[in-house]
């Protein structure tokens, strides 16, 4: 992929839930409707609580039309961290029940502000740009400067072998 004006970009166009300060930065674009997406978010928060990696997490809402509001409800929020954990607390419980036809039922959701819905169709057409087919996909940087995709589901494992090489 494009060398490291990409990656500059993309920080500033992004709207994002970042956890952890410490380690190379990533991002996770998610659905809030994607079980495959709340699988990512187990397997990171090890390796954001051992400081061995920040996340920031881009929401993106296409796979139900219950994810719009659902994302909403994260981005809106006014302390993102912890509507982000609440809500994936609540997925993990929703995944494991039966689904309704919009999906999971009970995850908070909230009115999407025009602001909001811009910021969604702005992380939408990075995730896009970066040629990924969905969620979940995770853009890193590496140390020369190059930025990768990981499309789909990825384990803790591979994470901790692709973060020596992120810058």
């Amino acid at each position: 992929m494009a060398q490291n004006n990409y990656w500059k970009d993309i920080g500033q166009q992004l709207t994002y839930i970042q956890e952890g300060h410490k380690g190379p930065v990533i991002y996770d674009f998610f659905d809030p409707n994607c079980p495959y997406c709340h699988g990512m978010y187990d397997e990171e928060q090890p390796l954001i609580k051992a400081g061995k990696l920040s996340v920031r997490y881009v929401p993106v809402a296409y796979l139900l039309p219950s994810s719009t509001p659902e994302a909403a409800a994260i981005l809106q929020s006014p302390h993102r961290v912890q509507a982000l954990q609440h809500f994936e607390g609540l997925a993990a419980k929703s995944f494991a029940a039966p689904m309704g036809p919009q999906g999971p039922v009970g995850l908070p959701q909230a009115k999407a502000l025009p602001q909001t819905l811009h910021a969604l169709k702005v992380n939408m057409a990075v995730l896009q740009s970066a040629h990924s087919m969905g969620v979940p996909a995770i853009l890193y940087e590496r140390k020369n400067g190059t930025t990768g995709l990981m499309p789909g589901m990825v384990s803790r494992g591979e994470l901790l072998t692709i973060i020596p090489n992120l810058k």
